[in-house]
């Protein structure tokens, strides 16, 4: 039996337990090149080689484990997120691509050679934190979750892209004990309302952190805990750059507006045309007259 053989059979394994044919495919290549330590060209070219008894000892596994609806970067233990590999495990979320909108647009309110504070809030695995202190040599940033066990993924991820000497993780709520003003707020908070927990697919509902998915009956609980911390924390004229979940822009514009100090410049939309992600600013303070 070839090795193409046994991945074409994992496919088959994964369609049955619900995965669509083409991401069934793409899972089964995935996890056998895994196994294998081979990139897609070289598994391309010597798939139809003869698997071995420690390939397929090593292969069963991980097939076992994404039949049952784990997602492969559990299984890898690894995500990529705007160019850098992240560990991940079931005590953080895994990175979205929609999410690298937080990055570009924190990128285009900050010069190159401007030195913010940034607090990333509900960092997870750290991908915004760390991504943002490579991308802005002059940033502080200060990265704080709930979890103690995603803080500690988080430090081992800035340590391993060379950045932990410039964040700050802290184990709190939201902006909860941050006694600074910062410049710059960024978040991918829980947005998931808890209502539609039966109806998520299994790889969210049954695998990745409750706490870092589901956010009250609407889905909004966490949304409105950002705002008004960043509210309370920003100073004037600081931004808010928070990421919020399919067919929610409406409700978020009116949580903004129900927040004194902070108003929305721009909602951003992600590459299917879906609003995703919400830029606010914090008010000027008022200049005082002579």
């Amino acid at each position: 039996m070839t090795i193409h053989d046994l991945v074409q059979g994992a496919r088959d394994r994964f369609v049955t337990a619900g995965i669509s044919a083409g991401l069934a495919a793409l899972d089964a290549e995935v996890l056998a090149r895994q196994v294998l330590g081979w990139d897609r060209a070289r598994f391309l070219t010597d798939r139809n080689e003869r698997a071995t008894s420690v390939f397929l000892l090593n292969y069963e596994p991980l097939v076992a484990r994404r039949e049952r609806r784990e997602p492969v970067s559990y299984i890898l233990g690894t995500r990529e997120f705007w160019g850098l590999p992240f560990e991940v495990g079931p005590d953080v979320l895994i990175p979205r691509h929609e999410t690298e909108l937080i990055i570009e647009e924190a990128l285009a309110l900050t010069a190159k050679d401007a030195c913010p504070v940034i607090v990333d809030v509900g960092t997870g695995s750290g991908c915004i934190a760390i991504v943002l202190a490579r991308e802005i040599p002059g940033a502080r940033v200060i990265a704080t979750d709930l979890s103690r066990h995603a803080l500690e993924v988080a430090r081992r991820n800035a340590v391993r892209h060379g950045v932990a000497h410039r964040i700050r993780f802290v184990e709190t709520s939201f902006l909860d004990g941050i006694d600074e003003t910062v410049d710059i707020v960024v978040s991918n908070p829980p947005y998931v309302p808890s209502v539609s927990q039966p109806g998520l697919i299994p790889e969210v509902r049954d695998y990745e952190p409750p706490v870092a998915v589901f956010a009250g009956e609407d889905g909004l609980d966490a949304l409105h805990s950002v705002l008004i911390g960043a509210a309370a924390k920003l100073a004037p004229g600081g931004w808010l750059v928070m990421e919020f979940g399919c067919g929610q822009d409406d409700c978020v514009v009116s949580l903004v507006e129900g927040v004194e100090g902070l108003d929305v410049v721009k909602v951003r939309h992600d590459l299917q045309d879906i609003p995703r992600t919400v830029i606010c600013r914090k008010s000027q303070a008022p200049t005082q007259e002579s």
